[in-house]
């Protein structure tokens, strides 16, 4: 088990707060990780893979417009991606990410590229990650990534 998701758990436990997830890049492994910690029922409410475009805009409410003018892969859609499941499963917090994973480049972004973005009440905090790797170690990378800071984030 995480240590930094045992620590969001039981922050989050603490305050009576509650969390949502949308992942692209990470596949569900960012939610697998919260939910290995016992207790994580008290917080998560929920997460959705948007592994598509089509997902994203069907599912996140994430505009066509804003991903034809941003990319699939950017700040923007990442926090789109946040609004939207935070709206949608009505919680506290949420994590969303975005980014490619490899062997290469997709449309023009290079493998390792990850967007995070985490939205709650009084934040909006996006960070942009140069991973270097295969996609498992890009993948992992993002999850350690968006726990980290999320634990900053719930501790300051």
């Amino acid at each position: 088990m995480n240590t930094l998701s045992s620590a969001i758990v039981e922050s989050l436990k603490l305050k009576g707060e509650t969390l949502s997830i949308a992942e692209s890049i990470t596949g569900g492994a960012l939610t697998s990780e919260i939910v290995s910690v016992p207790g994580a029922s008290h917080i998560l409410k929920g997460s959705i893979v948007a592994y598509s475009v089509e997902i994203k805009m069907r599912e996140l409410s994430v505009p066509q417009e804003l991903i034809d003018r941003a990319g699939v892969v950017s700040e923007e859609v990442a926090l789109a991606m946040a609004d939207g499941i935070r709206a949608r499963m009505n919680t506290t917090w949420s994590i969303a990410s975005t980014g490619v994973a490899g062997p290469g480049p997709h449309h023009g972004i290079a493998a390792g590229t990850v967007w995070l973005a985490i939205v709650g009440p009084d934040t909006r905090e996006t960070v942009k990650l140069a991973l270097e790797g295969d996609r498992e170690t890009v993948r992992r990378g993002a999850v350690e990534s968006a726990l980290g800071v999320f634990t900053r984030i719930l501790s300051a």
